[in-house]
């Protein structure tokens, strides 16, 4: 079993910030196997998904002109117009927001967008 989870983690690139997790996971699915056998298989099961929730894969962007990437995986919920939060400092003028809604299935890792207009 550990050498199908090592093959698992070898074959998929997990975001840095990701680690601490997985390795709590994994810890935590070890501790759960001393206790019984079946809860060790649900606790490798959750740490594979943790990894799974970190990836990291590669984007191929496209280059095209007139094309807007979305800065995260998901759905566009909302686009409007919003104030920035006080504590960014970046004044109270109305700026554009896009809302992307991301399930537990989406890569969580958030890209910077290229400048430019909406």
């Amino acid at each position: 079993m550990l050498d199908s989870a090592i093959t698992f983690l070898q074959a998929i690139r997990i975001h840095k910030a990701g680690w601490p997790f997985i390795l709590l996971f994994a810890a935590a699915a070890v501790a759960a196997g001393f206790v019984s056998e079946p809860l060790g298989y649900v606790g490798a099961v959750l740490t594979a998904w943790c990894a799974y929730f970190f990836r990291d894969p590669d984007r191929v962007t496209p280059t095209r002109d007139g094309l807007i990437m979305s800065a995260a995986d998901g759905v566009v919920q909302l686009i409007d117009q919003a104030s920035p939060p006080e504590e960014l400092g970046m004044g109270n003028g109305a700026r554009w927001r896009v809302a992307v809604f991301m399930n537990v299935f989406d890569v969580h890792v958030n890209r910077i967008p290229a400048d430019g207009t909406v």
